[in-house]
């Protein structure tokens, strides 16, 4: 049975968005508050899903880390919004060095700085909602650290951990498996790069170094007393059929806490694709089943004491969300920023310097596909406060059905939803907002994949663009049959192997070129009738390409090897065309992964970005008539 229909309507605070989920999403309405607390010396980014009417509960959302918080924040959006049309008040936290929050991967005591992030939402949780209980629900890390939150006094009275593990060594192994698979699949033919600092893990993009891999191998929960167990209920949710960690329920046993166990069926498919995730249904209905046995009058547990560096008071949220943010080369400040649109608005974050340029460039980072404004391995926060250095305000924007935007939850299971004329509209009113605020008055557009297709189209359209930067972009035309035909030509004209195949054939790219083969007759028959029209679904790849040509436009291409649509620009002489103008520039990097995903690699695309973004602040600079290769040194 679910309990998250019928939920009333939050009333609107300034500075919130009024988000519509999809009706796959019960069709419920709430209000959303982002902003920033400060736990010690870190900033977490936080969004708060308040409650139409009290249930006696609030929630923290605690994600799981890497590429699976990537790939479920959107699935994390939906279910708080659930527990908030429920009755729940629900945080979403990102922890500290990790999306949009303040941080870096190296900074020290990461542990310590997660463990009281959660705290510290929590102590402001309960401040600002005044509820009897506060739940912590964690995935994968997630769980881990809310559990030892609790473990080391932080205010929350009740637990639901997904797939927790009670030792640190197992989070750690797991993620360096992930991390010798991703270098096999990435460098296979290609130079060896140089390798991480010693016992640092890069696994799925994301960097742990080398303190906190030590401080989680260290760390063993069922070694830690659990305060005031009479007082608390634990749900335990396995992975997917693999069991909880036993020793986890035998430590909650012994200490004699209220525990139950549950299937949690469906973590592989919230944290599997950000493109092709799938809300968990049958798990948050059972989370509501499991919140709503609580006894309304039951008392929770006092604060044993303050855990590590967690603050005494926690504030309220400010009407309009700011962070000053800081690193030793300087500070900057961020906020998030909703961009109204027609039937779904949009989200952003701004970054601004403390001492901005005044020529009115500013940059803006769109979404890598359906991966949120976070960019890539984090990489579009990495390039926006770096950038913040030199005095450009940047935008990293979430459209339509991403990140924290309005929109269906799951809204891009197909590539072809991702090309669609309605979102580069989208990206235009993400200028006209800037252009409005004052905020920019030129704008250099980067993106990756889909993202650097609206670059690519709205730098052609509107004249305010005179430069992109565009990342393993697949297409300058969207066709339905040009992913599987590709997909072909690789599997037929390459070496063969094993690996490459079961890489090649999935399941879903199967289908995908079967119904493209069977739509054949159906296209040709359109070419015959067909009458072209205006806009980028009408034109010819080559008719793009000569308008970049005879325009001013400065364009950075920057490609990982194996690109198709290097090869394809390769192949019909247009590379060699566009590099003569000497206002297009490509760039390479020499690894086989289209998100970039080795730190080797990051380090290479930041480098060649920033090179675009000193272009653009001065255009009247050399030009570049030669092909540019990343080096290992920048």
């Amino acid at each position: 049975m679910s309990h998250y229909a019928g939920g009333g309507r939050a009333g609107p605070d300034a500075g919130c968005s009024e988000i519509v989920l999809n009706p796959t999403s019960r069709d419920q309405t709430f209000a959303e508050q982002p902003f920033y607390l400060r736990s010690g010396h870190d900033t977490s980014f936080v969004v708060l899903h308040p409650a139409a009417a009290g249930s006696g509960a609030a929630v923290i959302l605690c994600p799981p880390f890497g590429w699976e918080e990537v790939s479920a924040y959107r699935m994390l959006r939906e279910w708080a919004g659930l527990l908030a049309t429920a009755g729940y008040p629900t945080l979403r936290l990102t922890l500290p060095s990790t999306g949009d929050s303040g941080g870096t991967a190296r900074d020290p005591g990461r542990l310590d700085a997660w463990t009281s992030a959660i705290a510290t939402a929590a102590a402001w949780l309960r401040s600002d909602t005044e509820v009897p209980r506060i739940v912590a629900i964690g995935m994968g890390l997630g769980a881990t650290l809310a559990y030892r939150c609790v473990a080391l006094g932080g205010d929350i009275d009740d637990l639901v951990l997904w797939s927790p593990a009670s030792r640190g060594r197992a989070v750690v192994r797991q993620l360096k498996a992930f991390a010798r698979l991703e270098g096999a699949e990435s460098f296979t033919g290609l130079p060896v790069p140089p390798p991480l600092a010693d016992d640092e893990i890069e696994a799925g993009g994301f960097l742990l170094s080398a303190e906190t891999v030590r401080d989680l191998e260290q760390m063993d929960l069922a070694e830690l007393d659990f305060p005031q167990p009479a007082r608390r209920r634990v749900l335990l949710l396995d992975r997917d059929g693999v069991a909880v960690d036993a020793r986890l329920v035998a430590r909650l046993a012994e200490a004699e806490v209220a525990v139950t166990t549950a299937t949690g069926d469906g973590y592989g498919l919230m944290t599997g694709h950000p493109q092709f995730g799938e809300p968990a249904t049958r798990v948050f209905d059972a989370v509501a089943d499991w919140l709503m046995e609580t006894t309304p009058g039951m008392p929770g547990p006092k604060s044993v004491a303050d855990p590590i560096g967690s603050e005494s008071t926690a504030p309220r949220a400010p009407s309009a969300a700011l962070a000053r943010l800081e690193d030793p080369d300087g500070a900057w400040f961020e906020r998030p920023v909703t961009i109204p649109s027609p039937g779904a608005n949009l989200a952003a974050v701004l970054t601004e310097p403390s001492r901005p340029c005044s020529d009115g460039v500013c940059a803006v980072l769109l979404d890598a596909g359906a991966v949120r404004r976070v960019g890539p391995n984090r990489m579009w926060v990495e390039a926006a406060r770096r950038w913040a250095h030199r005095g450009i305000p940047t935008l990293r924007l979430d459209l339509e059905g991403i990140g924290d935007a309005d929109g269906p939850t799951v809204a891009y299971s197909d590539d072809a939803l991702l090309h669609e004329d309605k979102l580069l509209a989208q990206v235009r009113l993400a200028l006209d907002y800037l252009a409005d605020h004052a905020i920019g008055s030129r704008f250099l557009l980067i993106g990756l994949c889909s993202g650097a297709y609206w670059a690519f189209h709205t730098c052609l359209d509107d004249p305010r663009v005179p430069a992109v930067a565009l990342v393993n972009q697949r297409v300058l035309v969207w066709d339905d049959g040009l992913e599987p035909s590709r997909y072909l030509r690789i599997l037929f004209t390459e070496r063969p192997s094993l690996s490459r195949i079961r890489r090649v054939v999935t399941p879903r790219l199967a289908l995908r070129v079967l119904a493209w083969a069977l739509k054949a007759p159906l296209r040709r028959l359109r070419r015959l009738i067909r009458t072209d029209g205006d806009g980028a679904a009408a034109a010819k790849p080559d008719e793009l390409l000569s308008r970049l040509l005879r325009s001013d436009k400065r364009a950075t291409f920057l490609f990982t090897e194996r690109e198709p649509l290097s090869n394809e620009l390769e192949r019909a002489g247009w590379l060699h065309r566009l590099q003569a103008t000497g206002r297009v520039t490509i760039e390479r990097v020499p690894v086989a992964d289209h998100t970039l995903r080795p730190a080797w690699a990051q380090s290479q695309a930041h480098a060649a970005l920033d090179r675009a973004l000193a272009r653009e602040l001065d255009p009247t600079g050399p030009a570049t008539d030669s092909v540019a290769s990343a080096s290992a040194s920048d």
